[in-house]
Formats: structure tokens, sequence, C-alpha cells
């Protein structure tokens, strides 16, 4: 336990009693899991996408690989919401406060409902543009912007649906956020089968195809969400006769809390934007590779995804029980599990790098360019492990100011910097944009973990 209970820890906290490290362990498991689960079944889904778009060509592939980032970015303001309403929904699962929970929902309902209709409509209008700065070429701007606006014409119940499920997490409630993304997912790749191919009677669509099904599996998930807080009965929910007027003080509250996470996504999403431009840059093929490595490490980093949902949730409602010791074995443990569930990644993916590329393309450069550059990126999950975790833990403690600056350090300028020399100057290619997100993850997780292990975030209110 000294690990958990340090020397810094009383001095700054006193002593306090807490679970034996199994019992810890275990509620981290009973958040971590479902939540892991949810994030892994979207990553396989993606890469299930990624197999169906890549077998009609390396353009479609292409196409498709340089909307995620400008999509992401569309999202910014939706992430930086969810970084907000997990820090306050959780303080106050802590502190017992229900009806303050709720109404934050409702009121981050109306904001995300306002925000996501004004990047729907400039997402629409402003895509062809976008994706050009992006590094589509006039083999794949076509299908990149036919796929940009379809998908992005839901980006409204986007907003909606990624701030309920926020709310439902921070709850503790990860199990009916899996639920969610099962049906919605269960959907998409339905439809995928359908619209992309032509199958049951459908029009053959190809890349619209894939994201017609897209939008409609956002739109069920949103759908779905809003039964799920009318109809059931838990910690949050929406119910006839709730107040719905705009309500001053606790949406200037929320916004307080999440304007740093958005400023942080602007950052973070910047920086991945110059990345895939440097990327993009490298041609088509390399486009195809980055793919295909994008989605093998991402299954990963969704892995882990749960357990930041839990360092989250935990560490904000321990400290709303006023337990600041326990929020840092949460932290801690949290930290150690996906360390171990890194290691396990690396070697699966490692031992299967080049029968999965085969499975998103039949181009044997392809192929093999991404089968190799995997044997050295596949390593950036560890740092990226463990960065995510402590990230979640401050977030949950509602330190997002600070996770904002080491993101627009490390993301917006280290690594577009790196990359760019090591792709470029010293000429190695698609490896030297890994190797660039190596460095900038091993950078954020030590600085996110000094500040972790110092024990400001302790006395922030939220």
């Amino acid at each position: 336990m000294g690990f958990l209970i340090t020397k810094r820890t009383i001095n700054t906290f006193g002593k306090e009693e807490i679970p034996r490290a199994s019992k810890i362990l275990l509620n981290i498991l009973k958040i971590s899991i479902p939540a892991a689960l949810e994030t892994l079944l979207i990553g396989v889904i993606g890469l299930i996408d990624t197999m169906m778009v890549g077998s009609l060509g390396t353009d479609a592939l292409a196409s498709v690989s340089i909307c995620q980032q400008p999509i992401f970015i569309t999202l910014a303001a939706a992430f930086g919401l969810s970084a907000g309403i997990t820090a306050v929904v959780s303080r106050r699962k802590g502190e017992g406060d229900e009806a303050d929970a709720r109404k934050t929902v409702r009121q981050a309902i109306i904001v995300c409902a306002i925000v996501g209709a004004v990047f729907t409509i400039l997402s629409i209008s402003l895509a062809r543009p976008f994706l050009i700065l992006t590094g589509a070429n006039e083999d794949t701007i076509d299908l990149a912007c036919a796929y940009f606006r379809i998908v992005s014409s839901a980006s409204i119940f986007n907003y909606l649906r990624l701030a309920i499920c926020a709310a439902l997490r921070a709850e503790g409630n990860t199990r009916v956020t899996l639920f969610v993304n099962i049906i919605a997912n269960a959907v998409n790749v339905f439809l995928n089968y359908c619209l992309i191919y032509g199958n049951f009677g459908f029009p053959q669509l190809g890349v619209s195809g894939a994201a017609i099904a897209t939008s409609i599996g956002n739109t069920v998930a949103f759908i779905v969400c809003i039964l799920i807080l009318r109809f059931r009965k838990g910690f949050i929910k929406i119910e006839k006769g709730d107040d719905w007027h705009f309500d001053k003080a606790n949406v200037k509250n929320l916004i307080t809390v999440s304007t740093p996470a958005f400023i942080e996504q602007l950052f973070m999403r910047f920086g991945f934007y110059i990345i895939a431009v440097i990327v993009n840059n490298l041609g088509t093929e390399v486009v195809a590779m980055n793919a295909i490595i994008s989605g093998c490490i991402s299954l990963a980093f969704n892995i882990t995804d749960g357990f930041s949902i839990g360092a989250a949730a935990l560490v904000g409602r321990s400290l709303g029980a006023k337990k600041p010791t326990l929020a840092f074995a949460y932290a801690r443990i949290c930290q150690l599990c996906s360390f171990n569930l890194g290691l396990i990644m690396i070697s699966l993916i490692y031992l299967f790098r080049i029968p999965v590329s085969k499975l998103f393309s039949n181009d044997i450069n392809v192929i093999e360019g991404a089968s190799t550059t995997l044997k050295i990126a596949v390593f950036v999950i560890i740092p990226q492990s463990l960065q995510w975790v402590t990230t979640g833990a401050l977030r949950g403690a509602g330190d997002v100011s600070f996770t904002a600056k080491t993101s627009m350090l490390s993301v917006a300028i280290v690594r577009p910097i790196l990359s760019f020399l090591l792709c470029y100057p010293i000429g190695l290619g698609l490896l030297g944009s890994w190797i660039g997100m190596f460095i900038d993850q091993t950078i954020r997780f030590t600085l996110n973990n000094t500040r972790l292990t110092h024990l400001k975030w302790a006395h922030i209110k939220v």
C-alpha cells in the first residue's frame, strides 16, 4: 500500500482510512471494464468500417482516413463539454447533490444542441476548402468531401450523445453507455454492409454509404440516450415537469470547468491536424498505410480509455466525498492497469501485424509498409496508455487547465515540429510521425504524472 498512501499524501491530507487495494481494484473494474468494452467496441467498429472501405481501393481508404482529424476538430467543443460534465457530475455524485447534477445535464443538453447546430452548418458549408488544407489530392478530394459532409450532417446528434454519455459515465453507469454503443454500432455495421456494397436491395453507394451508415448510427445512439434518461431510474435522469429554462449560474459553472478542456481539445486537434497534413502530403499510398497503423494502435487506446473514464469518475466522486487519499489511490491503480494492458496489446499487435494489415488492403506495398512501420510504432502504446489514464484522473479532479497546458506544449508544438523534421529533413517518412508521437506521449505523461504526485489537484473546487 506504500505506493497508494505515500508520505506526501499523509502530509498533505492527513491520515485517512482507505479500503484494501483489492477492494479499490474491484471498484475500478466495475466502472472501467464496461467502459473499456464500450470504447473497444467503438474501435473494432471503426476498424470494420476501414476494412470495408479499404476493399473499395486505396483511394477510397485514403479518402476516409483524410476526413478523420477534420471530423474530430468539429467535435472539439463536444469533447471539452464532456470533460466538464464528467468533472461536475462525478463531484456532485460524491456530494450526493442529485438536483444540481440533473440540472447540469439539462443545461449541458441545451448548450450542446446550440453548439452542435453551429458546427453542423459550418462543416457542411466549408468541407471542400477544409479538406484541401488537410492534404486531400485530386484523386481523393471528391470522395473525402462526400464522406465529410454526410457524417457532419449528424454532428448535432453526436454532440448530444457525447454529453449524455459523459454524464452517465460520471455517475458510474458505464454499462448503460456500453448498451447504447452496442445498439448504435450494430446499426452502423449492418448499414455498412447494405450501403457500401448494395446488399439486401439497397443501392451500392461505396464511401458515401459508409458515411450514411455512420450518421444513422450516431443518430440512433442519441435517440437511445434520450430514452434512457427519460425512463430509467438513477442519479441522472429527465422527468416531466423539469425546468429547461436557461440557468446562467449553472451554465457559467459548466463553461468555466469545460473551457480549459475545450482549449485543450483545440490544441490537440490542431496538432493532430498538422500531423495529418504532414502525413497526407507523403502520398495516397502512405495515407492508406497510416490508416491501418492508426486503426491497430487505436484499439489499445480504446481499452485504456475505459480506465481513463474509470479514473475520472472515481477521482471526482472521492473528492466530492472528501476522500482525497482514496482519489489518489484510484488514480495510481488505474495507471498500473493501463500499463499492464498496454504490454498485452503491444505483444498482440506485434505478433499479428501482417495478417491484420492484409484485412485492410489488397495492395502489397500498403501491406508491407504498414506491417513494417508497426514494428516500431506499436511501442507508442505504453506512454500513450499511462498518459491518458493520468489525464483522466486530473480531469476528474477538475484540473483541466493543467492538462490543457501540457497538450498545448506537447501536441500542438513539440509533436508537429518533431514529426515534420523526422518525416522530411531526416527522411524517415511515415515512421517519423510515429516517433514524434512517442516523444509527445512521453512528455505529456511525465508532466501530468508530476502534477498528480504533487497533489495540487485535490484542492480544486468544482
